[in-house]
């Protein structure tokens, strides 16, 4: 079985979905009997073949003077299956995107779409290009039929869809006392509790919350994520960072290698993801904190309160008092190993890939 993966990002690139990509593409090809190419951004790299993956980095610009490069890919690599990931940072604002479900259906492959995030109004033509074709959907959100805008139900209908989970893009680190102590010590300075976000710095995500949540008397917060020199919502972070109340008590590390990420996670009093539209399982960096035993404190629509197998907190969207309470109750806790969240993830989550792939081609 050849699967031929698209993405707009892929490793080194960063973004959430090229990582996901990554991780579900090395699951896949563990299998010998499964053929794993990713056609994918120029900007990651010569071509290349790793972990069994063979890399296409032909797309300089997402843009319709391009699609020869993807055709020329699928008719030489000649994939059963083309599955195609949405959204990723690479793909920009070009149109080439939503026409590779055609393309691939008009070369005759099955093909699979991956829906990561809903749509917007703006968005009714890009999902018009996406759903005219016969497809299969795998979505990472539970009951996404739900979280899709009612007007924008209809492209789902004569689809198959799946419900796949998602899972951590950042490894689970085993350190021992001393490793911890010497990690500790290097962020938490002379304070006392050591408080992270991880990820990108977008206004959703809540990050200049961590302000108000935290107690400047006794938290470091750390903010392993990139802050650009321009926009106004990183001004805002940096100009919160260096207010008089937090002088000396916020490091700003940028993009972290994902063990090193581990690592911080692993000795964290408490993660606080304080997403401005509410997260869920579907959140890969809620996973890697649960993962690596974390304290999280996270906002949902849907669930509250604290889940003591996951030591997750769920608060209401921009409810300060709320997460100040969770933070004040239980930082410091870590969560117990537990057969259903430390087993092998991207196993379970390849093995319901190969299924639907199968289910496909028979």
């Amino acid at each position: 079985m050849k699967v031929l993966f698209i993405t707009g990002s892929y490793p080194p690139i960063k973004c959430g979905v090229g990582d996901y990509s990554n991780n579900l593409a090395k699951a896949l090809a563990a299998d010998p009997k499964i053929h794993i190419g990713v056609l994918t951004s120029a900007s990651v790299g010569e071509m290349h073949k790793l972990d069994g993956i063979e890399v296409f980095p032909v797309i300089t610009r997402w843009s319709l003077n391009e699609a020869l490069k993807v055709i020329e890919v699928i008719r030489n690599w000649a994939p059963d299956i083309v599955h195609i990931q949405y959204p990723t940072q690479g793909y920009g604002n070009g149109l080439l995107p939503c026409l590779l479900p055609l393309i691939s259906i008009l070369m005759g492959k099955k093909v699979v779409q991956t829906w990561h995030e809903g749509f917007n109004r703006r968005d009714v033509v890009e999902l018009f290009l996406k759903s005219i074709i016969p497809t299969s959907l795998v979505f990472v959100r539970p009951r996404y039929k739900e979280y899709l805008h009612p007007l924008f139900r209809w492209a789902l209908w004569g689809k198959k869809t799946d419900f796949i989970p998602n899972a951590s893009s950042i490894p689970r680190v085993e350190l021992s006392a001393s490793e911890k102590n010497t990690i500790k010590k290097q962020y938490l300075k002379n304070q006392k509790r050591l408080v992270v976000f991880f990820g990108f710095i977008y206004p959703h995500k809540g990050v200049d919350l961590l302000f108000e949540i935290a107690d400047s008397i006794s938290d470091q917060i750390v903010i392993a994520g990139e802050i650009g020199d321009s926009g106004d919502y990183s001004q805002e972070i940096r100009r919160q960072a260096s207010a008089e109340l937090w002088i000396d008590k916020v490091t700003i590390t940028g993009f972290l290698p994902a063990a090193d990420v581990a690592a911080l996670l692993a000795v964290a009093d408490a993660v606080i993801l304080p997403f401005r539209i509410g997260g869920g399982e579907w959140n890969t960096s809620i996973h890697g904190a649960v993962l690596n035993g974390a304290f999280v404190i996270t906002t949902s629509l849907t669930q509250s309160g604290y889940d003591e197998k996951h030591n997750v907190y769920y608060a209401k969207v921009d409810d300060i008092q709320e997460m100040r309470t969770a933070l004040s109750t239980y930082a410091g806790i870590r969560r117990e190993y537990n057969t259903d969240i430390d087993r092998d993830e991207w196993c379970q989550i390849a093995d319901k890939h190969r299924s639907l792939y199968e289910f496909m081609l028979s």
